[in-house]
């Protein structure tokens, strides 16, 4: 027990671990997340309601999706595919969690929407060309490692049509001065999310001032297994996202405001970003 507390304690390398499949692929915790997913009143696992609609308003407003090839990256049960299709566009929806997915399926049906849902990993997958808008919404971006990040600004950049155009969001320095290293532990940590019997529950936040990284780290320990997940995020500045979209490649980078499309105020707000190839 000693040495699995003192390696849960100690600081790890930046991205230097990755455990992103487990909050999709175990089954109790896939279910737990599509919960808080589909709950538009929190901001845990999906952005509330009113702010998707918000975005997916002036987005329409900016980039027409009607008749338009979009891929959403990371879908989930479909909180923005459906709302693209339901505005005209042929939509590509990717991601791994099965269990996402067969909700995403579902409620396509049942809204008669066309919607080409794809279990898939976007960082080893074909992703589909011809596009003329791909997103990739609520700081996927930032939960990659630096090499990552790279990888899929550069398969997205293949995958636009000429004119196309990659929005996705981030995370600001403004909410990374906003957190505080802790550790804490109890039983049943986050009211049963992390496993369905009994278990306990330890969490560190541990922070890189240098880098602008935070880690949530997470070790639970039921009476059958012990594992732990760990929650990178890397949280930018306009320019610093600038920096590394337009390294990749592409000859435009504008910042917005996630919920207006407008000028971002600053503070401690994610923000919008969009690249053009």
């Amino acid at each position: 027990m000693y040495d699995i507390l003192a390696d849960f304690l100690a600081r790890p390398l930046p991205f230097a671990v990755s455990t992103t499949e487990t909050l999709w692929t175990d089954p109790h915790i896939a279910g737990e997340m599509l919960r808080f997913h589909l709950d538009g009143e929190n901001d845990f696992a999906s952005r509330r309601t009113s702010a998707i609609d918000a975005f997916v308003g002036w987005l329409d407003r900016r980039f027409p999706v009607a008749g338009a090839a979009v891929t959403d990256l990371g879908c989930g049960p479909g909180l923005y595919t459906s709302r693209y299709a339901k505005r005209g566009a042929q939509v590509t929806g990717l991601d791994f969690s099965a269990n996402s997915l067969a909700h995403a399926r579902k409620a396509a049906e049942a809204a008669g929407l066309s919607i080409d849902y794809r279990q898939a990993d976007y960082l080893r997958d074909t992703l589909a060309s011809g596009q003329d808008l791909v997103t990739m919404i609520y700081g996927d971006f930032c939960a990659l490692a630096p090499d990552r990040r790279r990888l899929i600004l550069d398969k997205v950049k293949a995958a636009l049509k000429p004119n196309g155009v990659f929005v996705f969001d981030v995370f600001s320095t403004g909410m990374f001065m906003e957190l505080r290293e802790a550790t804490t532990f109890e039983s049943r940590l986050m009211n049963g999310f992390w496993a369905a019997g009994d278990y306990v529950g330890f969490k560190t936040t541990q922070l890189y001032p240098d880098e602008a990284i935070g880690l949530d780290r997470y070790l639970i320990a039921t009476p059958d297994r012990t594992f732990q997940v760990y929650n990178w995020m890397q949280y930018y500045t306009p320019a610093t996202v600038t920096k590394e979209v337009l390294a990749a490649g592409y000859s435009a980078v504008e910042i917005a405001d996630f919920r207006t499309g407008g000028s971002w105020a600053g503070g401690a707000t994610a923000f919008a970003v969009i690249a053009r190839p």
